[in-house]
């Protein structure tokens, strides 16, 4: 009786780990284009592009590549054009700016890459990270842009986390599977 119980534990851990092992590998990358994003007004203020990009429910963001070019105009400088990305609620958002340390206007091309393992940027529930392109420091009147992301690409790296719900499916799978092989067992 001791092994059955332990041939179903061993069952049940290894349809399970399966199963998890099944939902980790639909985690992928995200790129999003950022071609014709303004940066208008100080982060949260009206005029600022913002886009809301699908990357799955509870989704966490494990790295970011960036490849951009961006034009500030003067007299706005390349190192004020700033990204923030988080939850669709806006309310952990975590900020950059690629051209961080070009404080001329004008044109500029920036690329590199953050690790964002173990910061816990994730989407909510809806899937949806917010994404918005704005100034650190405002030079011009409110509502006009000063600067443009002219082309390039965000490589978000992503990792996929099963809903609840999924979760609990999988458990209940697991243990549907121990359950089988403990029944075959008795038969054998």
């Amino acid at each position: 009786m001791k092994h059955r119980i332990h041939r179903l534990a061993a069952a049940t851990t290894l349809a399970l780990a399966g199963l998890l092992g099944s939902a980790a590998a639909q985690a992928g990358s995200v790129v999003v284009d950022v071609a014709g994003a303004q940066s208008v007004n100080l982060l949260g203020e009206a005029g600022n592009t913002v886009w809301f990009i699908d990357i799955g429910a509870h989704a966490v963001l494990k790295a970011l590549d960036w490849s951009v070019t961006l034009e500030a105009f003067a007299p706005s400088s390349l190192s004020e054009m700033q990204l923030s990305f988080g939850s669709a609620s806006g309310l952990e958002l975590f900020t950059f700016a690629p051209g961080e340390a070009d404080f001329g206007s004008g044109s500029g091309s920036y690329s590199g890459s953050l690790d964002l393992a173990g910061l816990g940027i994730a989407a909510g529930a809806d899937g949806k990270l917010r994404i918005e392109f704005s100034e650190g420091y405002k030079d011009l009147a409110l509502g006009v842009a000063e600067g443009q992301w002219v082309g390039g690409q965000l490589t978000f790296d992503v990792s996929a986390v099963p809903e609840p719900a999924s979760a609990a499916l999988m458990l209940l799978g697991g243990l549907g599977l121990g359950l089988a092989a403990a029944r075959r067992n008795r038969r054998g």
